[in-house]
């Protein structure tokens, strides 16, 4: 792995410091940070604005960071929480990128570098040191021929996809009833959070633990700026749709104050179709991708 982020812009040093910083003064046995993603690949983008499909959105790259302990990974994601917190407070005086943390055991990550899963191996090629405590070592990977990323992919696209569409079906077939909006809301929520771990696991074998739809949409747009432009943020409306569909996974079961209209699902399930249409098309043209590659290799 690289261990220099001196090639980036002064700026992006800036903000890296001090979340590297940040962590490290927090988050008990962190053994690891490592960037990972477009901004250690050289891909990234610092701002841009455009109109797609009819709407606007703004896009920047996310630092993906990957942060590896031996100590509780929950407490660790509690910790990070209120970092990523602290961070935007120190910087809202000015436009920045966004973190996007995931934490992992030293040997669940080994593990999964022994069995060549090949998120964790791209991180290990691609990716920048930007700590180490020297007290772990990462395992060897052996590497995964393009037939075998290939079946890997098309075999979480067959089980994913289909689970994903049929919540949505649920909430379709069933809406205009008041009194189950709740349900429908957290069934919709399923079935955004299913779509998103669908291009996760096609694109990377891999999903995180988290529910989070704020998280997962944030991983997936590093491979399409289509996907940026599922959930527009442009008004007051559409940012409480979003709030209210993210919410739901907990609030929607255990909140009797919750409450999401007809209107709002209306909204939203349009929006996961949408959703649901470029996850089809864009894991599809993946496999074909590593199936090209399959037969040439």
């Amino acid at each position: 792995m690289k261990k220099s982020i001196k090639h980036l812009p002064k700026r992006t040093q800036e903000e890296l410091t001090v979340l590297l910083d940040l962590v490290c003064k927090s988050v008990d046995n962190c053994q690891m940070i490592i960037l990972f993603g477009s901004y250690a690949r050289g891909n990234y983008v610092l701002w841009d604005t455009k109109i797609e499909f009819g709407v606007r959105t703004s896009y920047q790259s996310d630092y993906d960071i990957l942060v590896i302990t031996n100590g509780a990974v929950k407490r660790a994601e509690r910790k990070l929480e209120r970092i990523t917190n602290k961070y935007h407070d120190l910087f809202e005086y000015r436009r920045h990128a966004f973190p996007q943390f995931i934490v992992e055991h030293i040997n669940t990550v080994n593990n999964n570098l022994e069995v060549s899963q090949y998120f964790f191996t791209d991180i290990i090629k691609e990716g920048i040191l930007l700590y180490d405590s020297g007290k772990c070592q990462l395992a060897k990977p052996r590497k995964l021929s393009f037939r075998e990323i290939r079946d890997i992919a098309q075999n979480e696209f067959s089980e994913l996809y289909p689970y994903a569409c049929g919540f949505l079906d649920l909430v379709k077939l069933s809406l205009h009833n008041d009194q189950r909006n709740k349900i429908f809301a957290f069934l919709l929520h399923q079935a955004c959070e299913k779509l998103y771990n669908t291009i996760l696991m096609v694109f990377t074998n891999y999903r995180p633990k988290s529910h989070r739809l704020q998280d997962l949409g944030g991983m997936v747009k590093r491979f399409s700026m289509e996907l940026v432009t599922v959930f527009p943020q442009n008004t007051d409306g559409e940012k409480e749709c979003f709030n209210l569909l993210c919410r739901a996974y907990i609030e929607a079961r255990y909140n009797k104050d919750y409450k999401i209209t007809s209107e709002q699902l209306e909204y939203l399930i349009a929006r996961v179709e949408i959703l649901k249409d470029m996850t089809e098309r864009l894991c599809k043209e993946k496999i074909a991708e590593y199936n090209a590659m399959a037969e040439n290799g």
